[in-house]
């Protein structure tokens, strides 16, 4: 029982005597200040490498996960559009029987000369190939929920569109007379087309399963909403949409997640930086005061381990402090590399989708002139009115991005040649509206898929120009921030520990002196 009553007087008298070692004593001052600095190195060590390793996590979402599924999504859409574009054509074009050059798309580019007819024909084939390579890219990198649903209805529905479109070249080639339209297979051939422009711009005809209660049935769980025409779009409805509509919520989920890593990164950018730069600001300061101290008690002025300790650790603050700020704020690396140039990257590509899409609606309208298909021709129409109006916006919005001299060119270049384009256009619907020539239709043809298509060309190969320039400036960025990161990384964890060590061990060397 009376030792149970001495033990917190005995307590009490050793952290009295602790704290008379510790503040009466040299070697008690310095062996609190070699902890202390032990304990804040490796403080710093800690967080600098984690603020390193969620910088690094960020970057991969960001470089690795995201941005490829959006570059698949954003080319699909480009080649189906184009697709959808050379089989009008390859209805109403075939008339046209001189030969002209024939760029047919895919690894190998050849120039061959060949009719408008039989160059779509090679063209739909190429280009079917090249949106299921980029289908297949897209499949092997899903990461997000929805992908998964996404990429199950994009290939449900190019399945149903490449029927449709493989019906209609089946049915054309039957056809006694291709250049009449009332032939019954020229007609079958039409009402494929339909069907499959339905497909594309409409519904899929393949839904997905339902439930008793007529619900969606879902392959995986938490497949979010996306934005669909200026509007959220829940699940339920994206996913029993056209192969337009999935795969702009397929490029959204992918891009809102870019989005979010790319805030959470400059939120926590802006906290490490400043919390970081405190800490080696007191680690620096409290080196300094520790050495002359310890120079003043020992009469020694430089200590071989407190010396290289403080000279380290100022080296590290300032690599650390560059680091932290040359990666944060809207102009740091991640902005420049987001924000500046895979957003130029991005909207190059909506600029050239919104083109296509509307040079794809010329040869709509021109083959439902042709077929007398009268609520085709006024949908097209209106939907080319719409899509020259997005692709305006998006001129505007890439000459108000301008960062880099590279841009200079090719934004001249797409203006000149869309301008060019557009005054086309005004002379195809004048030809298709001239009551007076019995090939009117053929006639806009000609200047639809001669003059009009080469200029649509240079406009899109000055956006892939745009595009190049900026891929260019954001691949160099990814590169040199990555490559920085897995440095800095190795660097922080390793020498904070060291110099921490090194300062202890310089202080006890001098525990003898006192």
């Amino acid at each position: 029982m009376q030792a149970a009553q001495a033990s917190p007087a005995i307590g009490y008298n050793n952290w009295g005597r602790i704290w008379k070692w510790t503040s009466k004593t040299y070697k008690g001052q310095f062996t609190l200040q070699a902890s202390a600095l032990l304990v804040l190195a490796l403080l710093l060590a800690l967080l600098s490498s984690q603020a390193v390793s969620r910088a690094s996590e960020d970057l991969d979402t960001i470089g690795n996960d995201s941005i490829p599924s959006v570059d698949a999504a954003q080319a699909m859409a480009q080649y189906v559009e184009d697709i959808d574009a050379k089989a009008a054509d390859y209805l109403a074009a075939v008339g046209l029987t001189e030969l002209q050059p024939c760029v047919v798309p895919g690894p190998n580019t050849a120039v061959i000369s060949l009719t408008v007819h039989a160059c779509d024909d090679h063209t739909i084939d190429a280009e079917i190939q090249l949106f299921n390579q980029e289908l297949y890219k897209a499949a092997h990198n899903v990461t997000y929920p929805g992908e998964r649903t996404a990429i199950e209805r994009i290939t449900a529905g190019f399945e149903e569109y490449t029927s449709h479109i493989a019906v209609m070249r089946s049915e054309f080639t039957q056809a006694t007379n291709t250049e009449n339209t009332h032939d019954p297979h020229m007609l079958k051939a039409w009402q494929a087309y339909v069907a499959a422009s339905n497909v594309l711009h409409s519904k899929i005809a393949w839904q997905p399963p339902v439930n008793a209660q007529g619900h969606v049935v879902f392959n995986e769980s938490n497949v979010p909403s996306c934005l669909l025409k200026g509007q959220s779009a829940p699940a339920t409805t994206w996913v029993q949409g056209s192969i337009e509509d999935i795969l702009t919520c397929f490029g959204d989920i992918n891009k809102s997640h870019l989005d979010a890593a790319y805030n959470d990164t400059s939120s926590f950018l802006d906290g490490s930086r400043a919390l970081l730069f405190a800490l080696c600001v007191l680690f620096c300061v409290l080196l300094l005061l520790c050495s002359l101290r310890l120079a003043g008690v020992t009469h020694r002025v430089v200590n071989i381990g407190l010396t290289p300790a403080f000279l380290v650790s100022i080296f590290l603050s300032f690599s650390v402090i560059s680091l932290f700020n040359g990666m944060a704020g809207r102009h740091g690396a991640y902005g420049q590399m987001v924000k500046d140039d895979y957003d130029s990257v991005y909207y190059a590509a909506q600029l050239k989708r919104s083109g296509t899409m509307a040079n794809a609606d010329e040869s709509r309208w021109l083959v439902s002139l042709r077929f007398g298909d009268q609520e085709q021709t006024t949908r097209w129409a209106n939907d080319w009115k719409q899509n020259v109006v997005e692709v305006q916006s998006l001129l505007a919005r890439a000459r108000n991005n301008r960062t880099w001299k590279e841009e200079d060119q090719p934004l001249t270049d797409m203006q000149h040649n869309w301008s060019t384009y557009y005054t086309i256009d005004a002379r195809i619907r004048d030809a298709a509206g001239n009551g007076s020539d019995q090939q009117q239709i053929l006639q806009a043809e000609h200047i639809s898929t001669g003059e009009s298509n080469q200029t649509f060309s240079k406009f899109l190969d000055a956006v892939d120009r745009l595009s190049q320039a900026n891929r260019a400036h954001y691949q160099e960025t990814f590169a040199g921030i990555h490559s920085t990161l897995a440095i800095s990384l190795l660097l922080y964890s390793l020498l904070y520990p060291l110099v921490g060590l090194a300062a202890a061990w310089g202080i006890a060397r001098r525990f003898k002196d006192f």
